[in-house]
Formats: C-alpha cells, structure tokens, sequence
C-alpha cells in the first residue's frame, strides 16, 4: 500500500517534463510537502479539454454515494479494478498520473514501527498510476484522486507486500492512452533507494525524508 509520500520541492517545468503536461500552470501554489496523508489536497495529472493539466484534488476518491460509509479510497488494487463498483467506470475517463519524490512504509511490531522513504534510484521523481474522479457535494465541486497499487517488487518485498504501481515514460503515456490495466500495472522494474528515516510527525519538512543517522 501507499499511506503517506511526498512531493518535495518539485517544480513547475519539472512537473511538466516528467508528466508530459501541455495545459497552463495551475492556480494553487506548487508548495514543497514532504509528508502527504490521506484527505490532503495533493496535485496530479489528469485529461481535461485535449490537454494534459496538473491541477489539484482530495487523495481518496469521494463519490455521492459513499457519504456516511467508511470506506478506505486512498489506494486501489490493481488487481480488482475491472471488477469494482468505484473504479471500474473510471478506467474509461478518469485515469491520472500522481508524481511523488517518493513513499513510505513502516515495518516492525506495533508500537515500534520503523518508517522507510523508497525513492527512485538516480532520478528526482516516480510517477504513479491513479484513478480521478469529479463530483457535486453540497454545491461545490470535489476532485478526488487514488494511488493504483501492485504486488511488491523483489527490492520492496522485505518491506511491504504492496507498492504503487510506479510507471516509466512509455507507461505513462500507455496507461494515460487507454491501455489494459494488466499489462501497464506491473511491479516496478527500475532500481529503488530505501533507507529508514525517524518517525513521521504533524510537521511537514525535509527533515522528514533525510536518512537516519
């Protein structure tokens, strides 16, 4: 799974080379942010009117029929999309990609769980697959995003069992083109650095990402 990750101080033309964006900046400020929780607003790219556009959403889907259920939208399985009531129709016309510096995860028992930052190896950013959605609560609108995830690679496996489906450039443009799920949702082939960092706070900083002494 994917709990918590963070952006860093990516910016604008970054954003746009690594997502292949051809809409206009957005208005939200392109703040560096290190430590992104479910519920938080986050940016990622979606297809809107012939262009590609990196706007801004809540991370976990919302549709008007979940009010008042307690379902966890944050991350969707690979695996059961074509299957799901909430995610099926969004295959169609509601595919993102979610740029993150990187992700972490926890290991350990209870009580003493160890957080790990997993980044790409020799470049500034992953690309994960996502599923957006747009919809109408009490007269405004709400956009929405979710973090796809596959089986864990064998660099991650130690640590978690899952990891988001992390996409290289032809991947993006495949998953963003249409493309089956089972052959673009793969366990990410590139190279990861993992290192454990101290355990995350309220705060948000670059603090949070620096190895462990």
């Amino acid at each position: 799974m994917c709990g918590r990750y963070a952006t860093g101080n990516t910016s604008w033309e970054q954003y746009r080379a690594w997502l292949n964006l051809t809409g206009e900046p957005p208005r939200s400020n392109l703040e560096p942010r290190y430590n992104i929780a479910p519920t938080a607003s986050a940016p990622f790219a979606m297809e809107a009117d012939g262009e590609r556009v990196l706007t801004f959403g809540r991370w976990g889907i919302w549709q008007p029929w979940m009010e008042g259920k307690r379902l966890s939208t944050f991350n969707a399985r690979a695996e059961g999309l074509e299957s799901s009531r909430l995610y099926a129709p969004l295959l169609a016309h509601g595919r993102c990609l979610v740029p993150a510096m990187g992700f972490y995860e926890w290991t350990g028992p209870k009580g003493q769980r160890q957080p790990h930052f997993i980044r790409h190896a020799s470049e500034p950013l992953l690309v994960f697959a996502g599923l957006c959605a747009r919809a109408m609560k009490d007269g405004e609108p709400v956009t929405s995003f979710t973090i796809i995830t596959c089986p864990a690679n064998a660099q991650m496996a130690p640590i978690h069992d899952r990891m988001p489906a992390i996409l290289d450039a032809p991947a993006r443009e495949a998953w963003m083109g249409g493309a089956e799920p089972q052959g673009v949702l793969e366990p990410w082939a590139g190279a990861l650095e993992i290192y454990p960092v101290r355990p995350l706070k309220r705060e948000d900083g670059p603090h949070q990402v620096a190895p462990m002494a």
